[in-house]
């Protein structure tokens, strides 16, 4: 092991993932360098060039950092993406803060603090960004009435969608609907 890959490793540096893994002689898993596990004692570790050699000598994949699935992003990113499919598949149903974290088998606080990390906005945040963006395909591309779009997107009230929908998008749903040049709808 060089002074390179020892420093990759104690400081769980992504720019080495692929380039190498390291292998623990303690605990027979192999790793990749920006594995978040515990800072290994180097008299343990053993340097692989490929996921397959570590495989081959004997050497199980960690179940944190998952070195044999290169394109894994890692489970924070995993959770936020899991969500968002959630939320993208239920926009228009009521939900709860622990409904969404009982179905994905998490803490609702860790759900919280990792979403929002990863995507720059709150569970809630995202859901009205599905909402509005729905409405406003709704609105381009139907003759429904404001209300009608309102209850279908999941609003109880024409009102608070109307707030939602102008602080999102910038102008009323009416408005919106008379505008000649909406833009593209999938940007919201």
């Amino acid at each position: 092991m060089t002074e390179i890959q020892w420093k990759a490793i104690k400081d769980c540096d992504k720019t080495y993932d692929g380039v190498f893994f390291y292998a623990l002689k303690s605990t027979k898993t192999f790793c990749r360098p920006s594995c978040t596990s515990r800072t290994p004692n180097p008299k343990n570790v053993v340097i692989f060039y490929t996921a397959e050699d570590a495989i081959n000598h004997g050497f199980r994949p960690c179940i944190r950092c998952r070195p044999d699935c290169m394109d894994w992003q890692g489970a924070k990113d995993e959770l936020a993406k899991k969500a968002q499919e959630y939320i993208d598949c239920h926009y228009a149903d009521k939900f709860t803060l622990q409904g969404i974290a009982n179905s994905l088998y998490v803490d609702p606080h860790y759900l919280h603090r990792t979403f929002k990390k990863i995507t720059g906005c709150t569970l809630l945040q995202y859901q009205h960004q599905m909402r509005i963006k729905q409405a406003a395909k709704l609105l381009a591309e139907t003759k429904l009435s404001t209300s009608c779009i309102s209850d279908q997107v999941g609003y109880n009230t024409s009102s608070h969608f109307s707030r939602v929908f102008k602080r999102i998008i910038g102008v009323s749903p009416l408005s919106f609907r008379k505008l000649e040049d909406r833009g593209n709808v999938e940007r919201i």
